[in-house]
């Protein structure tokens, strides 16, 4: 025989076995936990003295009749204390409506809540790496080049570019017998190529300016950024590097061919000269003076950056440079005097 009732809160009709009457179960719709009725509990009377003699006599065993269920009713029978039957499928009252509605809502919340947290916990790690964090910013000094001797060189390292040994060979041949310059107030620049076969450049001071060496290791802060972020910094500068360099060659090989307009060398000073000259952290950083911006143009690797800055400057700013794409990935700012001398690199 089976029970059949109605769950009190999504008003289903449940089908259980009358062996779980009294006990506690799940309505398989809406989750609540139910206590299955005993219809003997509720309509049951005192039994007469016959119906108890009667009940007290051995009753020959039975065949329980078996019950046709619909298609649309799947009534599964469980042990006691489990969950049970599958309910019979009928539209949702307003009351189960605005139920789930309410279970869907506190869904909800807690997730919102969740997020609160977490935002929260970051806003928390942001304000104190910024407040007691790494600053970088303070005073450096800096020394300045004999202007006479003060010369930077370096040669191309054009390994890995894609461009064949032939172009490269032609290339270096024809600035080894020809050495193109690119003058100007702020600097000098030449390419040439050396007896070596390879391509080289050399800087120097333009007529208005002059070399200074910032020590960086004034900062003990600024050095453990380096050691932890330079290659990081170095990697755009690199990939920059070898984009224009293998740019280079193919329009100077261009040029070679045809006789017709020469590479724009002012472009290739600047993204293939000193970025064969510089490292990450100077690529990123430049020098003001008088609200004037002037090139950061080497790294010695030994704790030094070399500044292009007009005679005489005795004190200036260095400080992150805007990139292209609008980032200024370099964060710091700093103070620095000229103090000394220095001899040349």
């Amino acid at each position: 025989m089976t029970i059949q009732f109605d769950c009190p809160y999504c008003t289903s009709t449940l089908k259980v076995p009358d062996s779980s009457a009294g006990k506690q179960g799940d309505c398989p719709r809406c989750g609540t936990k139910l206590v299955i009725p005993n219809p003997l509990a509720v309509e049951g009377q005192p039994a007469t003295p016959a119906e108890s003699v009667s009940s007290s006599a051995p009753a020959p065993p039975q065949q329980p009749p078996v019950e046709t269920v619909p298609a649309t009713e799947q009534a599964v029978e469980q042990t006691a204390g489990s969950s049970f039957v599958a309910p019979e499928p009928r539209p949702m009252s307003s009351m189960t409506s605005r139920y789930l509605r309410k279970r869907r809502k506190s869904n909800w919340g807690g997730i919102l809540l969740i997020l609160f947290f977490f935002s929260l916990m970051l806003g928390v790690a942001g304000y104190f790496y910024l407040a007691y964090g790494p600053r970088l910013e303070g005073n450096l000094v800096a020394a300045r080049l004999n202007s006479g001797s003060a010369t930077l060189e370096q040669r191309l390292d054009s390994t890995g570019l894609g461009v064949t040994a032939e172009v490269i060979q032609a290339v270096n041949q024809s600035l080894n017998e020809t050495p193109r310059r690119v003058q100007s107030d702020l600097m000098e620049l030449l390419f040439y190529g050396a007896d070596n076969g390879k391509l080289h450049v050399r800087l120097k001071p333009g007529s208005s300016t002059e070399l200074v060496r910032v020590d960086l290791t004034g900062d003990p802060a600024l050095t453990d950024y380096i050691s932890k972020h330079g290659v990081q910094l170095d990697q755009t500068r690199h990939a920059e590097y070898q984009t224009e360099l293998k740019r280079f060659y193919a329009d100077w090989q261009g040029f070679l061919e045809t006789g017709e307009l020469m590479p724009d060398l002012i472009n290739y000073r600047n993204k293939v000269g000193l970025n064969s000259l510089m490292g990450g952290l100077g690529y990123h950083m430049e020098a003001r003076v008088n609200n004037k911006i002037y090139p950061c143009v080497h790294d010695d690797f030994q704790g030094g950056l070399y500044f292009l800055v007009p005679k005489g400057t005795l004190q200036f700013e260095i400080m992150g440079r805007k990139l292209d794409s609008g980032r200024t990935p370099f964060p710091g700012k700093y103070q620095v005097q000229v103090t000394q001398q220095y001899p040349s690199p």
